[in-house]
């Protein structure tokens, strides 16, 4: 059986749809000085610098 990844399947997609479900950073699964943790922590602080709600006026 040939199973493929989806993108949906990617931590950077997963770093940004925690970040917009109101998860925290800590519920990041990926292990410390992992490529795939710093993929998930750049997309949930990229998610939180374009969410217009999160920002203070």
């Amino acid at each position: 059986m040939n199973m493929q990844a989806t993108a949906s399947d990617s931590p950077f997609i997963q770093g940004r749809n925690a970040r917009l479900y109101g998860k925290s950073i800590e519920s990041c699964p990926y292990p410390e000085d992992s490529q795939d943790r710093a993929a998930w922590i750049q997309a949930y602080e990229e998610a939180a610098a374009d969410d217009p709600e999160g920002e203070k006026g």
